[in-house]
């Protein structure tokens, strides 16, 4: 065991000084101001009825993460993250998850790429180098794209091509583990045409040590990429058509595994990944600019495969054909838009419900050993319209939102006449004998409202509350999944009920020149929540496997506040950036009754598992001009929480979590003032502190042990 070294946080500040103490050389009357906060705020911002949050281009740029799920980690957010790329990166907002089990139709969260949905349920797969800014939308804008993310939809908003001149960046990096990546972004505009691509392509050649010190096996992975483009033709000055698209690819990323007694290494298996999306776009607008809209048309593909040397190879497959349109008027009395969108899965899994009879010496006569391939398993489609505006009274002191949306869903099971198609096992305990006594298809319809208010008393105080009904057809795996891959050990029911939700949200939201304060307090109380839950009996004694169910009653309730300032100015530094941070969410609330007035565990109220109870961002952000040296210091606090239930009769597992792990990420110009022909080197420092953590479980005892401290350098060339 090696030596530890207990810091306080606070010293990590030390730092960070030689910045402040840059600011006093004498060129610094010299400079112009460093752009601040604005002390107003925007006119979109005014008509938010909703706590608004976005992290922009600069924090993204003086970051240490590389993909969005170390982005939302280091800003307070809850992510169930894995330390590779081997598995699921799951983001929890508010209570809600995104889809655990690979797809998104499943989930509770959208990931939005430039406002359409990304087909993207693992958050570590979106890069971050050419993304401007990333958002969270709920209300009126969440019902642009779904009525079924109540806890609010990400939108990450990447680049478009230009400007006049070609330009880019080249950029190379090593790091702790044998880390390797290398990248190159283009962009530039001729005539009417504009253009970007990026390409990314990294690897990690050895197993990492966690925060003992102690190698844990199976770890590396052997390649991943990222390619994403967007080309685009603009004619009129108003109109543009373009076509874009997003490549992610992860070879071999291999899963984190145990020695045994003997020195042989266990579940080593890998992962393989891949997914495409591919749009075809037209934007356009009226002379005067109040009219606008945008249509476009795309097609999705992710392929998710993990091999084993013991096991068959099992993954999933997941095609998607998706369209959206819309229109919208802007004005100074009001705004409106109104639109429609489409999206179809069609998933295939590599495995059954007989997938136990596959392994090596099963009984299966021509699959033992092998894995069953690829086969259609279900299929769900997803209509949607809606109508949303904000009205604004008293010169934009006041502003009245709200908005409709009407969706469709229809869900068919694929897997009738496969050879290896039963589900009836695992209904005969509650009176199903027969496949044809469960349906095979199944479609759902519903209209749900929003409603909110804002209000200004004053330019820099904005009040809020917004009221809105959140919606969610169950999908066509978790209606007719029979394999155990499809759903990790939980068969779909094709009798489950839609969700409903209940979301209501009120704060306050203040700006100044150099400070921002927002708080909000928000409660979900939500109707027949679809999860995998271990089953109780119909007389509430004892467990009866995991089952897909509706689980009666869930409340989720809690605060959110932000809070940031530029204390420089204060200092009497006009030309320097000293900005700390705090981003908290604490759930005061966390609780769900299989049953309500049920008898024995039906009848009980559980802790909602895989939530933690209070997650916390805080940290210092800096910026000297004169030497062209920034950087950012972060602390990420995760709070308590449950694990999964393996029986329900033994309730919660033991509880983990309570951990704070710092960053440090500094950016340093070597030569060259402009943006154009200069060179940066960058350093991030992960786990500044060695801290020995996981956010999947206790360790050792639950989950396997995170990264211990690591480094990485990279040199940046932008010509």
């Amino acid at each position: 065991m090696k030596r530890k070294y207990q810091l306080k946080p606070i010293a990590a500040c030390l730092l960070i000084l030689p910045a402040a103490a840059m600011a006093q050389s004498g060129q610094v009357s010299t400079l112009s101001p460093v752009q601040v906060t604005p002390d107003t705020f925007t006119s979109k911002e005014r008509a938010q009825a909703t706590s608004d949050f976005v992290i922009e281009a600069d924090a993204i740029r003086r970051s240490p993460a590389t993909n969005l799920s170390e982005l939302l980690i280091e800003q307070g957010f809850a992510v169930e993250a894995t330390p590779t790329d081997h598995g699921e990166n799951t983001l929890v907002l508010r209570g809600f998850h995104t889809e655990h089990l690979m797809t998104e139709v499943n989930g509770k969260l959208l990931i939005l790429i430039d406002g359409r949905r990304s087909g993207v349920a693992n958050i570590r797969q979106i890069a971050l180098s050419n993304v401007e800014r990333v958002e969270v939308l709920r209300g009126p804008d969440m019902f642009r794209y779904s009525m079924g993310s109540p806890g609010g939809v990400i939108n990450v908003v990447t680049r478009k091509g230009g400007p006049e001149r070609f330009g880019g960046s080249i950029r190379m990096g090593y790091g702790s583990f044998d880390t390797q990546r290398i990248g190159i972004d283009l962009h530039g505009k001729v005539d009417d045409f504009d253009y970007l691509v990026g390409y990314e392509r990294g690897r990690v050649a050895r197993d990492y040590k966690d925060g003992e010190g102690e190698k844990v096996h199976n770890t590396k992975t052997d390649g991943t990429e990222r390619l994403n483009f967007n080309l685009g033709y603009t004619f009129g000055e108003r109109h543009r058509i373009s076509v874009d698209g997003y490549h992610y690819k992860v070879d071999a990323a291999h899963r984190p595994s145990y020695v045994d007694e003997e020195g042989e290494i266990r579940d080593a298996n890998y992962t393989d990944r891949e997914t495409q999306l591919f749009y075809l776009n037209y934007d356009g607008s009226s002379q005067d600019g109040h009219l606008s809209w945008n249509a476009n048309i795309g097609q999705g593909k992710d392929v998710y495969e993990t091999w084993s040397g013991n096991l068959y190879p099992k993954g999933q497959k997941v095609s998607t054909d998706r369209a959206q349109g819309s229109l919208s008027y802007t004005s100074s009395r009001f705004d409106l838009t109104g639109g429609v969108d489409y999206i179809k899965y069609d998933v295939e899994n590599s495995s059954s419900a007989r997938g136990a009879f596959l392994q090596k010496g099963g009984r299966d006569p021509e699959w033992a050993g092998k894995g069953f391939p690829m086969h259609p398993t279900s299929e769900t489609t997803q209509w949607g319209a809606y109508m949303v505006g904000t009205l604004k009274l008293m010169e934009g002191a006041l502003n009245l939102s709200g908005g409709l949306r009407y969706e469709y869903v229809r869900a068919k099971d694929k897997a009738v006449g496969d050879e290896h198609y039963d589900r009836v096992p695992y209904f005969s305990s509650r009176g199903i004998t027969s496949r044809d006594q469960l349906p095979t298809k199944r479609s759902f319809s519903h209209v749900s409202p929003t409603l909110g208010v804002s209000y200004l008393p004053t330019e820099w105080l904005k009040l809020r509350a917004n009221y809105t009904q959140g919606w969610r057809a169950p999908s066509g795996r978790q209606l007719f999944a029979s394999s155990f891959y499809e759903d990790y050990g939980a068969p779909g029911d094709p009798r489950l009920s839609p969700e409903f939700t209940k979301a209501f949200e009120a704060g306050f939201d203040i700006a100044h020149e150099h400070w921002r304060l927002s708080a909000t307090y928000f409660r979900y109380d939500v109707k027949d929540n679809i999860y995998i839950y271990p089953g109780v009996r119909e007389d509430g004694t004892g467990a009866q496997g995991r089952v897909m169910m509706n689980v009666d009653k869930r409340i989720q309730e809690g605060f959110e506040v932000q809070a940031s300032a530029n204390v420089a100015p204060l200092l009497g530094y006009s030309s320097v950036e000293l900005r700390p941070y705090f981003n908290v969410t604490h759930m005061t609330r966390k609780d769900e009754v299989v049953r309500e007035g049920g008898p024995g565990m039906l009848g009980a109220w559980w802790p909602i598992t895989r939530v933690p109870d209070t997650t916390m961002s805080y940290g210092v952000r800096f910026h000297h001009p004169a030497s062209q040296f920034s950087g950012n210091l972060n602390f990420s606090y995760y709070g308590k929480q449950y694990g999964g239930r393996a029986n329900v009769t033994d309730g919660p597992l033991v509880g983990f979590g309570r951990f704070t792990v710092a960053n440090l990420s500094l950016r340093k110009r070597l030569w060259g003032s402009d943006v154009s022909n200069s060179l940066d080197v960058k350093l991030d420092i992960n786990n500044l502190f060695d801290r020995q953590y996981s956010y999947l479980g206790k360790v050792p005892d639950d989950a396997y042990a995170y990264p211990g401290r690591s480094f990485y350098l990279s040199m940046i060339y932008n010509f």
